[in-house]
């Protein structure tokens, strides 16, 4: 890299990515399966931007949210606020069985 940067490169590109498919659900454009169908479609992975979100658990990528609103200017709060939703009804994603989707089987003792 040429200079320092808060964040390595790809996860600050990748924050966008999750902020918009996040804004796209938050204003009833899409649903997740509809972002995560067209992210697979068109660059071949096997999982969307949702689905991961659900992988990486979605109080984790709220707290990365929040620490980008503190250090930029103009980061919108509406992803945020979303996440707050899913995450007061316990939907976490995969370690808590639910996220953006319903279909983590997880086990007692797993919890």
């Amino acid at each position: 890299m040429r200079r320092e940067s808060i964040g390595f490169v790809f996860n600050r590109i990748w924050a966008a990515i999750k902020r918009e498919a996040l804004m796209v659900l938050q204003e009833g454009v899409a649903t997740p399966e509809d972002v995560d169908r067209i992210w697979q479609e068109v660059f071949g992975s096997p999982a969307g931007p949702f689905r991961m979100m659900d992988q990486v658990g979605l109080d984790v990528v709220r707290d990365i949210e929040e620490h980008y609103a503190q250090i930029r200017d103009g980061i919108p709060e509406g992803p945020r606020t979303l996440l707050g939703e899913y995450i007061a009804r316990g939907h976490l994603g995969v370690k808590t069985g639910r996220g953006f989707y319903a279909d983590y089987h997880i086990n007692d003792e797993d919890r």
